[in-house]
């Protein structure tokens, strides 16, 4: 029974980590050139999907601490340490959301009718 649950929060961990290397170099690309087409300010445009990037390496973090913790090992009990970091960053961008489509929203409009 133990090595199944070890399997399986290992199996876990692996797809989470794929699942974020798909989304940051294949998926925050295409939206990179998506926004680039309407958004001429290059600077602005790599400046929020570089945010894009750290918000989705914040929540394969949480998901990876979560699932060591499932395994109730000592060491690994260890990693519940990086959890309240990985918690802020997270907090921080629930606000930062809101601001972040504000601003994309003003400066495609700017962009547009220029």
């Amino acid at each position: 029974m133990a090595v199944e649950i070890w399997v399986t929060i290992l199996l876990k961990v692996i797809f989470v980590i794929i699942a974020g290397h798909i989304a940051i170099t294949k998926i925050v690309p295409l939206l990179n050139e998506f926004l680039l087409s309407f958004i001429k300010n290059q600077k602005a445009v790599d400046s929020f999907t570089s945010l894009i990037d750290i918000y989705i390496l914040t929540l394969v973090g949480l998901k990876i601490v979560t699932f060591t913790l499932e395994t109730e090992h000592v060491a690994l009990k260890y990693v519940e340490i990086l959890q309240p970091a990985l918690e802020v960053i997270y907090g921080v961008f629930n606000y930062l959301q809101w601001i972040l489509l504000a601003l994309l929203v003003v400066i495609a409009l700017k962009n547009y009718k220029a």
